[in-house]
């Protein structure tokens, strides 16, 4: 089966450009985690339920020598560097290495979709006088939003797969990964989901229903076909600290939206 090789960040640059930083920092840090490059523990187990901070500790995990993109590697090097960090330790390092989230999108995420072909820049004037650059999808990359798209909207039916077709269900959430998390659902249904799946264990066909991943599968999960054979590096008890990253990096003066805004027309926005 084919990927599109696309993180969650990157996916949603394409999809929504006028996303914020902060959401694509958020989505790569928890990305990292499901897809083990970074290990998540808690100091103190009596704090397990509060998730505070203050025992959150980000060690380099099992996956980390598996190829980085920009966006996850300005994350990762804090690790190699400093073994392991607490929460907010790991926030005023990457401060120091970021000036703000939207330096983190344009820098680490946009351009290096540029330098893939997805989107093209163009130069414009304003009134005649001051230039500026508009970046405007190509047809690259209007493919890959319609298949994003695709995909996703396809989420309005995970619901009725899960009571009629268990196997439609987990071939669904096989090709979305951590994609799920740009759907509608919230943390607890995706829990639920996958909680039920686990029990069950249902008989499921990839291929018979799509014929693309969004991401990269890590190594080791894909049997002789190209078919998943397991769903298990999909940890979905680290989404209980997905709200843990809310302020990871607010830009000071600027308004955070945590709405995800997927349907857009607009196929260009200003740097």
């Amino acid at each position: 089966m084919e990927s599109l090789d696309l993180t969650p960040a990157e996916s949603l640059m394409i999809i929504s450009p006028s996303a914020g930083g902060d959401e694509m920092i958020k989505f790569t840090l928890i990305d990292l985690l499901l897809k083990k490059s970074l290990k998540l523990n808690t100091e103190d187990k009596s704090h397990f339920l509060k998730r505070s901070h203050d025992n959150m500790v980000f060690r380099v995990g099992e996956q980390s020598k598996i190829s980085l993109k920009p966006h996850e590697e300005i994350l990762m090097e804090l690790l190699f560097e400093y073994r392991e960090l607490k929460l907010n330790e790991f926030k005023n390092e990457f401060a120091k290495k970021i000036k703000s989230s939207t330096e983190y999108k344009n820098k680490y995420i946009r351009d290096p979709l540029v330098e893939k072909g997805y989107f093209e820049r163009q130069r414009k004037m304003l009134l005649a006088l001051a230039p500026y650059t508009v970046y405007i999808l190509t047809d690259s990359g209007l493919e890959a939003k319609s298949r994003i798209m695709e995909l996703l909207d396809a989420a309005e039916n995970l619901e009725k797969w899960m009571r009629e077709d268990l196997g439609r269900a987990r071939s669904y959430l096989s090709v979305l990964g951590s994609h799920i998390l740009l759907t509608n659902y919230d943390i607890e249904d995706i829990k639920k989901f996958n909680r039920i799946l686990s029990y069950l264990k249902p008989e499921f066909n990839t291929p018979k229903y799509y014929d693309y991943y969004i991401y990269t599968v890590p190594p080791g999960y894909l049997d002789d076909y190209g078919n998943l054979k397991s769903l298990n590096f999909l940890d979905i008890s680290l989404l209980d600290y997905f709200n843990s990253f809310d302020d990871f990096l607010v830009d000071k003066n600027m308004p955070v939206s945590r709405k995800i805004e997927r349907r857009t027309k607009n196929k260009e926005f200003i740097q």
